[in-house]
């Protein structure tokens, strides 16, 4: 069977901005094994801070059109960035932590055209 995948949009003129949508994101949530961020009209913040389960490897495939995707990992999480910009940044400002056995591990394929993909850990270092 098919690993469950969690599309995540940033829409923002229509849907986060106030037209479709109102009031806050929610914070915590279980996070799926892969993660698809795709911002064309606003921003996409993927915060794994505040989670109820948390796989041990995350796949997320973050695709910034025009906007911004940015991911929050909690301190000491692995991360492995790749992809190909385009008139934008592909910047991992988390901490170099090496992968040991049984520790969290997140890797980002990203791909940029006039936008930027970001991560930061949860202290707020960038």
């Amino acid at each position: 069977m098919k690993e469950p995948r969690r599309y995540l949009l940033g829409l923002e003129p229509i849907f986060e901005g106030g037209w479709l949508h109102k009031g806050k994101r929610g914070r915590d949530w279980n996070v799926e094994k892969e993660l698809v961020a795709v911002s064309i009209l606003g921003d996409v913040t993927i915060d794994l801070t505040n989670v109820k389960s948390f796989p041990s490897e995350v796949q997320i495939n973050a695709y910034a059109i025009g906007r911004d995707v940015d991911i929050i990992v909690p301190e000491g999480t692995h991360v492995e960035m790749d992809g190909r910009a385009n008139n934008g940044h592909l910047n991992n400002g988390s901490p170099s932590v090496p992968i040991a056995t049984g520790m969290h591990s997140v890797k980002i394929t990203g791909h940029t055209f006039l936008g930027d993909v970001t991560t930061r850990d949860s202290v707020g270092r960038v």
